[in-house]
C-alpha cells in the first residue's frame, strides 16, 4: 500500500508515528505552504491513501483580519486542498482514500477564530462537493475536537482535553478500515 502524508504538523506526526509502529512505509510531502501549488508538478506516483493534515491559524478580531492573515489561514486550510482535489486522478488510485483533517465547527466558532472557522467551514463544504462528483475515490474529512499540537501555541486558549495525535491517528486509521501490509 502507498501512502503520501502531507505536512509535517502534530497530526502528521501522529500518522507517521503509526505507520513506523506498523512497519508501514509511507511519503511525506511537507514543502511550506507556498509550495502547494507545485504539487501537481512534484507528486508522480499514485498512492492508495492520501491524509491532507495542513493548517495555520490566526487569532484576531473580525475587524483586524489582514489580506496577509487571510492567505495564511486560507492557502494551506482550504486552498491547498481545492488543488489536491483538482490532481486526484494523476495520484489517487481508484478507490483510493483520502483523509482530510477538518475541525470540529461548533468548537472554533469562537471569538477571534472567524478565519479559521471560515476556512474549515469552506473545506467542509468543498469536500461535501467533492464526494458527490468524484465517486471513485473514499472522502474522509475529520472533524475532531481539539488535537494537542503546536498550533495551539499560536492562540492565547488552552484546547479543552486534546487527544494526543498519535491516539487520533490510530482511531481514525481504524475507522476507516486501515490493514497494513501484511
Amino acid at each position: 500500500m502507498k501512502i503520501l502524508i502531507i505536512g509535517n504538523g502534530g497530526v502528521s506526526k501522529g500518522f507517521q508515528k503509526v505507520f513506523n509502529e506498523l512497519d508501514t512505509p509511507f511519503d511525506i510531502y511537507d514543502r511550506s505552504v507556498g509550495d502547494l501549488y507545485e504539487m501537481p508538478q512534484k507528486i508522480k506516483l499514485q498512492y492508495d491513501m492520501i491524509i491532507y493534515a495542513v493548517g495555520d491559524i490566526v487569532w484576531k478580531p473580525v475587524r483586524r483580519n489582514t489580506a496577509a492573515d487571510i492567505e495564511k489561514v486560507f492557502k494551506p486550510n482550504i486552498f491547498g486542498f481545492v488543488i489536491l482535489a483538482q490532481m486526484l486522478p494523476q495520484i489517487l488510485k481508484p478507490k483510493g482514500k483520502i483523509l482530510i483533517l477538518g475541525a470540529n465547527l461548533q468548537r472554533i466558532t469562537t471569538p477571534f477564530l472567524s478565519l479559521y472557522a471560515a476556512s474549515k467551514s469552506a473545506l467542509k463544504a468543498f469536500v461535501e462537493v467533492a464526494k458527490k462528483e468524484t465517486r471513485r475515490y473514499s472522502f474522509y474529512l475529520l472533524e475532531p475536537d481539539e488535537i494537542d499540537t503546536p498550533i495551539w501555541k499560536k492562540v492565547p486558549v488552552d484546547p479543552q482535553n486534546p487527544k494526543n495525535p498519535k491516539d487520533f491517528a490510530r482511531q481514525v486509521l481504524d475507522f476507516v478500515g486501515f490493514a497494513p501490509n501484511v
